[in-house]
C-alpha cells in the first residue's frame, strides 16, 4: 500500500470522501487540502511511534560500512539510519574483530582519558558523536596503520513515507489495513477536537478501535500463531 492510497482510505473511513466524490490524486490536490494534510501527520506520527517501540521489521534491512582515514576521528553512517541493530557493534569478518560501545558513551570517555581526540593507535572502542547528521567516533582515533580498513555495521533504516507514492513499511495488505485504522483514529481525534483534549494521545490510548487494530498489527507482525491454551500447563 502507498501512502497516497493509505490517506485514501483514512479519507473515505472518515466519511471524508464519500460517494462520487472523487479520492485524491496527488499531495497538491485542494479539494481536500486540510483533511489530506492532517492525514498526512496522522501517518508519519503513527509510524514514528512503531519505528520508537522497534516494532517495524523492515526497519532491519541492511549493513554499512566506515573506511578508516589517517588520524581521522569521526564518521559519518548512513543517511537514512535509525539505530544499531541488536548488541551495537562494528566488524571486520576476516580479523574476526569487533568494536564495542566505550562504556558510558563520548561522556565516559572525556572524563576517562583528557586526550581521547588525539590518541592514535589501532581503535578499542566507538562512540556516538554529537552531530547535526549521524556521526560515530573511534578511541583510539584510527592511525596511519589503519587507513583504508574497513569496518562494518548492521543497522535499522529509517522507513518513514513522504511521497504520495512512498510504500508503507508491511509485507501485506492485512498489515497496511490495521495500521491505517490506527492513522485513521488518529485523523479522527485530530480533525474533531473530540472534548476539548490537547494531547490526542491520552484519547488514542482510551479508544476501543484504536487499541484493537493496534494489537490485531502487532499480532500480525509477530508473525507466529497465538497460543491456543490458557494458563500455566503441568507435565
Amino acid at each position: 500500500m502507498t501512502f497516497l492510497e493509505c490517506i485514501n482510505r483514512i479519507l473515505r473511513a472518515n466519511a471524508i470522501i464519500r460517494g462520487d466524490t472523487d479520492t485524491v490524486a496527488t499531495f497538491a490536490d485542494t479539494q481536500h487540502n486540510a483533511s489530506l494534510n492532517i492525514g498526512i501527520l496522522a501517518v508519519q506520527d503513527e509510524l514514528i511511534n512503531l519505528i520508537a517501540d522497534k516494532l517495524i521489521p523492515a526497519e532491519r534491512k541492511t549493513t554499512g560500512t566506515v573506511t578508516f582515514a589517517t588520524n581521522t576521528r569521526t564518521y559519518a553512517l548512513a543517511s537514512d539510519f535509525t539505530r544499531l541493530f541488536g548488541v551495537p557493534h562494528f566488524y571486520r569478518a576476516a580479523d574476526n574483530r569487533q568494536l564495542f560501545e566505550y562504556p558510558g558513551g563520548l561522556e565516559a570517555l572525556q572524563v576517562t582519558f583528557l586526550d581521547y581526540e588525539t590518541q592514535y593507535s589501532d581503535p578499542n572502542y566507538f562512540y556516538f558523536e554529537p552531530a547535526a547528521t549521524k556521526k560515530v567516533g573511534f578511541f583510539q582515533v584510527p592511525s596511519s596503520t589503519e587507513n583504508g580498513d574497513i569496518w562494518t555495521y548492521e543497522y535499522e533504516g529509517s522507513v518513514l513515507v513522504n511521497l504520495a507514492s512512498d510504500t508503507l513499511p508491511f509485507p501485506n495488505s492485512e498489515e497496511s489495513y490495521a495500521f491505517t485504522v490506527m492513522a485513521g483514529r488518529r485523523f479522527k481525534f485530530a480533525f474533531e477536537d473530540v472534548k476539548n483534549e490537547a494531547d490526542i494521545t491520552a484519547v488514542l490510548e482510551r479508544d476501543r478501535t484504536y487499541l484493537s487494530a493496534k494489537t490485531t498489527l502487532f499480532k500480525l507482525i509477530k508473525g507466529a500463531n497465538p497460543s491456543r491454551s490458557y494458563g500455566s500447563v503441568y507435565v
